[in-house]
């Protein structure tokens, strides 16, 4: 859907469209206000015409940051859909023969300069984060004094932060900062920058002959992304590669340690490992031999405790109830020894209590404490897209 970007002045603008809708959070940090949205339902990004105000307001809610004033200050990407993602998307609806580029979809973070008491700073969606002070620290002089002449004259420089250590899913051999375009704060128009000290997206022309026979060919490209298809008049459509999509789909299985055991435990690892690359491998193998190991010594201390329990108290469970359980470290112990005295074996009952702790993270925190894993990440750590 082709529609004319919002003007947006104040957040006071923004705020009559995201009131009662709890997938935007207006997140209040120290220097500035971040407008963004934590979930997509299926109508937050709805526009019922052209015309519709309120939501196009709500597809420029990716990062909207204003100062402790509520002047807006920073106007990152508005939301853009995949081809063929919603009604307005699909390529019966697509108007090739309107002014476009081809752009390739770089697989990285978006940041955006911000000016924090005097200091070039590079932020994220949610304002400057952790990645955004990795970004930061590739800034030269030069660039930092670009960044700045951009934000006095009230526009957005949005790049692509690219680097081993950031990696999604592509390996980038080093770190980058690749411009993608500049937008102006008010009318949220885009531009490429007929000069800027940094690397300008690869770009590829216009499309020639049929969309269909294009979009195929370049889902089948290995290696890269995608593409953006960006027309004149700033709005955008999103192609993504078959084999990005599959490998993106494969690291979200193992985007975290509950997600990792959630495999192995259902015993797909085999079907799992040929698709990693190598750092993903290896990062699952390490859990792997991790949670074996703490798997045997569960059982080893559960097995242990069964015959302490038995040689002090023979099969009387009143007994075993009442004297030995509430001196247990931990207190679920408890219900494994009795099980095992009742005749049942341990480790499916183990491995069943495994399987039933990784459908949540409070869960598997629990699970990891219990089994003596050293907890390292969870699902909260993951926020970008």
């Amino acid at each position: 859907m082709n529609y004319q970007f919002p003007e947006i002045r104040h957040i006071d603008d923004v705020r009559p469209a995201i009131t009662g809708r709890n997938e935007f959070i207006i997140a209040e940090r120290e220097h500035y206000d971040v407008i963004n949205y934590v979930v997509a339902m299926a109508d937050t990004f709805d526009m019922t015409d052209p015309d519709d105000i309120m939501g196009a307001i709500r597809r420029e809610c990716r990062g909207l940051i204003f100062d402790k004033s509520g002047n807006l200050i920073s106007r990152p990407f508005h939301k853009f859909f995949n081809v063929g993602e919603r009604s307005e998307t699909q390529m019966a609806n697509l108007d090739m023969s309107a002014s476009h580029v081809i752009m390739e979809k770089m697989d990285g973070s978006m940041v955006r300069p911000l000016i924090i008491n005097g200091e070039v700073f590079l932020g994220t969606k949610m304002g400057v984060t952790d990645i955004g002070l990795d970004a930061t620290k590739l800034l030269n002089n030069v660039q930092k004094n670009w960044l700045r002449s951009m934000v006095e004259i009230n526009k957005t420089p949005i790049m692509e932060y690219i680097s081993p250590a950031n990696k999604i899913v592509i390996q980038y051999k080093e770190a980058n900062l690749v411009i993608l375009g500049v937008r102006d704060n008010l009318t949220g128009q885009y531009e490429l920058p007929m000069y800027a000290p940094f690397d300008i997206v690869p770009t590829y022309g216009s499309l020639e002959g049929n969309i269909e026979e294009y979009i195929s060919r370049a889902r089948q490209l290995q290696g890269r992304e995608g593409d953006i298809i960006r027309f004149a008049d700033g709005h955008m459509l999103k192609i993504k590669n078959d084999w990005y999509v599959r490998i993106h789909k494969t690291k979200d299985m193992i985007r975290t340690e509950r997600h990792i055991l959630n495999i192995i435990i259902n015993e797909e690892m085999d079907d799992l490992l040929p698709i990693l690359d190598e750092d993903d491998t290896n990062t699952v193998k390490q859990y792997e031999k991790r949670f074996n190991a703490a798997l045997g010594n569960v059982l080893g201390r559960l097995e242990g405790l069964v015959t302490i329990a038995k040689t002090l108290h023979g099969y009387d469970k009143k007994a075993i109830a009442l004297e030995f359980a509430p001196n247990l470290i931990f207190k679920q112990d408890a219900r494994f020894i009795f099980s095992v005295i009742d005749g049942k074996e341990l480790r499916p009952l183990v491995l069943d209590h495994v399987a039933k702790s990784v459908s949540k993270t409070a869960n598997y925190e629990q699970l990891a404490e219990w089994m003596g894993l050293e907890y390292k990440n969870s699902d909260s750590d993951i926020m970008e897209g």
